[in-house]
């Protein structure tokens, strides 16, 4: 009994030797590999950080309105050094310029007026944050768009695959038969020779099949942030539903939706503000400013300042104004500048609704299409099969040719293709028709 028990313990473990470990295949479903493009993938993490940059420079448009605290340096040297004679008994001569002059002042300033410079400077950094908000909306659809596409891309090709495979195990078994036929002299060696090309051809066919494959999901896996070589499938469950809803109310939800829509208004609205930016060169300057200098022949600014007759310190405040009053006409070149820059903003507005208005409808039409074919195609498929189990069984029975079965095998195999490419085209369709509408999937498309 003990002898058994070890043997049988043996062939047990070196069963579990020789059995290869097999992984479990991770499979993704739509959603989450939308998940994972979304929070991995480079084209939206660089809308994220250009979304970053507009708010510091929202920010630092706002310090523009701030006092600022600056500190100045400066030394100079007189070649000559005068002084006078006061006549007074005991005080001698006083120092009116000195050989070295050094001066430190600590100043505040605060903008009071500038033209509105200021003000329109920051109106632009606020709305190239909006114009950033809508940059990373558009980098979400675009990515969303793109792993959608590549889902169901990478499902077509595998039941392409599939197809192939089938087709060569059927042309597989008819070849079988085409030798058995041959062997008892029922039909002849070209019918043979016929049957070995079609089968040749189904194995390179398959094995192409499988490099699509291949291609297909590291494609995706590029999009999702996986490694190339990672073994995964995803979900196979493609919406089969017809779409619901009118153009039109897909056409007026694009154009409230759509972030190229939102960007072209904000960059008309930014054209009309650097018209008001370039006015302000018309206007004065006003700054308020508070200073604290001292003066010294010293490098460490000590001393009895620039003379003796000088304080070393001083403290001053006051307003200044500045105003360019000539300048060649730059400033009316720059308003001519900037108002033509908002007209062209004003025309690409117009073409961006044109471009919207067209691309939901195309994308439409397409998914009505595709969604018309699919039923086509699935009664193609039954019809197809049956053909071929017909013919396969009048071959046999030497009621139907070589060429019949051959050509049955092929009729089928494009009306699966025609299948699963029409169910596979209408999801991607409806991922574009989507996206040209400006939201993230068709579930959320206006029904009215």
């Amino acid at each position: 009994m003990y002898k058994q028990f070890k043997f049988s313990l043996l062939i047990l473990l070196l069963v579990g030797l020789s059995s290869p470990a097999t992984a479990a295949t991770t499979t993704y479903t739509r959603d989450e590999c939308v998940e994972m493009a979304l929070t991995r993938n480079p084209q939206v993490l660089a809308s994220i950080e250009r979304k970053a940059q507009a708010e510091w420079q929202k920010k630092v448009a706002y310090g523009d309105f701030l006092p600022k605290l600056n500190v100045d340096y400066s030394y100079t040297y007189l070649d000559d050094e005068n002084s006078f004679d006061t006549g007074v008994p005991g005080a001698g001569k006083i120092s009116t310029t000195k050989h070295n002059n050094y001066m430190m002042g600590l100043n505040i300033d605060q903008p009071l007026f500038t033209g509105f410079r200021l003000t329109e400077t920051y109106n632009l950094a606020d709305l190239g944050l909006k114009v950033a908000v809508s940059g990373k909306q558009l980098a979400d659809l675009d990515i969303i768009f793109r792993t959608t596409k590549a889902y169901y891309s990478f499902l077509m090709v595998q039941k392409l695959e599939q197809v192939a495979n089938v087709t060569m195990d059927q042309l597989a078994s008819h070849l079988r038969d085409s030798e058995e036929f041959f062997k008892n002299e029922v039909i002849p060696l070209n019918d043979l020779l016929q049957s070995k090309v079609h089968f040749a051809n189904a194995q390179q066919d398959t094995l192409i099949a499988a490099s699509h494959t291949r291609i297909a999901r590291m494609s995706l896996a590029t999009i999702i942030r996986e490694p190339l070589t990672l073994e995964f499938e995803v979900d196979d469950s493609p919406n089969l539903e017809e779409l619901a809803g009118e153009v039109g109310s897909f056409v007026q939800q694009a154009l409230v939706e759509r972030p190229e829509l939102q960007q072209a208004n904000y960059n008309l609205e930014a054209t009309k503000k650097q018209i008001t930016l370039a006015k302000s060169s018309y206007f004065p300057e006003v700054f308020l400013r508070a200073s604290h200098n001292r003066y010294g022949d010293d490098a460490l600014v000590d001393g009895h300042g620039l003379s003796d007759i000088q304080d070393s310190r001083e403290s001053m405040i006051g307003i200044y104004a500045t105003w360019e009053l000539f300048a060649w006409g730059q400033t009316k070149h720059e308003v001519n500048r900037a108002t033509a820059a908002s007209r062209e903003s004003s025309h690409a507005l117009a073409g961006v609704i044109d471009e919207i208005k067209l691309e939901v409808q195309s994308t439409f039409i397409g998914a009505e299409t595709s969604y018309e074919n699919i039923s086509t195609a699935k009664l193609a498929v039954l019809q197809a099969e049956e053909n071929l189990r017909m013919v396969s069984l009048r071959y046999k029975n030497q009621i139907a040719t070589n060429t019949n079965v051959l050509d049955a095998n092929t009729l089928l195999s494009d009306t699966q293709t025609n299948y699963y490419q029409a169910v596979y085209d209408y999801n991607i369709r409806l991922a574009g028709l989507a996206r040209s509408v400006g939201v993230t999937s068709w579930e959320k498309l206006a029904v009215n």
